[in-house]
């Protein structure tokens, strides 16, 4: 295996012996001992379900490679024996480095260890100290939020706060490759968007991240290529947009339908990819976010909103220092954190030529003129130099609505066309 290449999977099949009913399983245990005893042949109770057949493929290192296939398809079973937790019928799965894994809730903690405990005993697994693990607890706690929960048993969890530990430890082991397999569909809004921008972190600093997934938006914007795998076999390998269609157009026939040559996804524009990639949660000194609240127009806070209703975000901002030519962003996001639709002050024709000492509060104005869903909100603030939006602080999860699908159907995708206020909100503290 090249020295380039991290994961090798060379003509892997996985076979399972699938019985009727107990009774089969235990007749398969005892009866063919007797038969062979007295010379006859042995009688199978069991019937062979193939998991996967002739798999093969490699991945370099730095790529990101999602996968994707039905419920059934075989996707679980590939991470499981690419991370050495199932074993392979026939063929091969080698791996060049350190692995970290977010399999099947339950996979890699011990449920009667505290989350303290789990932690430590990870980093023993992947071959850390436990001096170094210390060194790295304080991190690994508070990317996972679950507060004194940390010290009891993981039994006692949810599956929330599961995979916040989980997905927390899996990222502070320095992990070569780190393999998804739809556990953060599991967490909140909120630290899912958290998960997300980790990701990103580590896709730059080259980390090998293989990732399971449904939904073919997060498999289009974090993904090299795509795998498709189809009841246990290879169907497509390749660009992600190609195997997407592949996927989609699969799934409009075994419904009945006729599959079409249009593209299944819209991408969003090169400019909001390049500014999701980039962005960076950060704070200048002078410059700060305090609080998000979104709002009704009467000033209730609310999260839920029905099509067309108009909702309101307030933004605290606090800068310590006078500020030439601010300028404000607000990015829309779907839950996977893909940008939907993205704007600056400065773009909307909204201009203050300075901004005081002290704290202000920034309204944005909006319509919820989009189809039912949840969607995300990012916050920036800055300021313009040499015609350029620079900005100075950024929340990459300042909060999230849920839109109300149409009585009678729901239109397209419309901007939600937002009015941007200021004002100063009350004296520095």
């Amino acid at each position: 295996m090249s020295s380039k290449t991290l994961i090798d999977v060379q003509n892997l099949s996985k076979c399972f012996h699938i019985y009727d009913s107990p009774a089969h399983r235990f007749l398969q245990f005892v009866v063919p001992r007797f038969q062979r005893l007295f010379g006859a042949k042995p009688r199978s109770y069991a019937h062979d379900f193939w998991a996967l057949k002739d798999v093969s493929f490699q991945i370099r290192r730095g790529e990101t490679v999602g996968i994707i296939g039905r419920n059934g398809s075989g996707k679980s079973t590939l991470l499981q024996i690419i991370c050495g937790t199932l074993n392979a019928t026939s063929g091969m799965a080698v791996t060049n480095g350190r692995i970290a894994a977010l399999l099947e809730l339950g996979a890699g903690f011990n449920p009667e260890f505290t989350g303290r405990d789990n932690v430590f005993l990870a980093g023993s697994i992947a071959g850390i100290s436990q001096d170094e693990m210390r060194k790295r607890f304080s991190e690994i706690e508070a990317f996972a939020d679950i507060g004194e929960f940390i010290d009891q048993p993981v039994k006692t969890y949810s599956s929330g706060m599961f995979v916040r530990l989980a997905f927390s430890t899996a990222i502070h082991t320095s992990p070569e490759l780190l393999v998804v397999d739809e556990a953060l569909a599991v967490g909140d809004t909120a630290f899912q968007t958290k998960c997300l921008t980790r990701i990103r972190e580590l896709q730059k600093g080259g980390t090998t991240i293989l990732l399971v997934t449904h939904s073919t938006n997060t498999l289009i914007e974090y993904c090299d290529r795509a795998i498709y795998l189809k009841r246990g076999t290879l169907i497509e390998d390749g660009p992600c947009r190609e195997v997407v269609k592949h996927y989609a157009n699969d799934l409009v026939e075994e419904e009945g339908g006729i599959a079409v040559s249009a593209p299944p996804v819209e991408s969003v524009s090169e400019t909001s990819e390049i500014n999701i990639q980039q962005e960076q949660p950060e704070t200048i000194a002078r410059l700060s976010i305090l609080n998000v609240a979104i709002t009704d127009t009467a000033g209730n806070q609310r999260s839920v909103f029905s099509y067309n209703e108009e909702f309101l975000v307030r933004v605290d901002i606090r800068n310590t220092s006078s500020i030439h030519s601010p300028c404000f962003g607000m990015q829309i996001k779907s839950t996977d954190d893909i940008v939907l639709w993205s704007a600056t002050t400065q773009q909307l024709g909204f201009s203050s030529e300075h901004l005081e000492i002290g704290v202000h509060q920034l309204v944005w104005r909006c319509k919820a003129s989009f189809s039912g869903n949840r969607y995300v909100l990012a916050i920036g603030a800055g300021d313009v130099e040499s015609g350029e939006y620079k900005r100075h602080a950024r929340l990459a999860y300042a909060g999230h609505i849920d839109i109300l699908p149409q009585e009678h159907g729901g239109s397209g995708w419309l901007a939600p066309c937002p009015v941007v206020t200021i004002s100063q909100a009350r004296a520095q503290g």
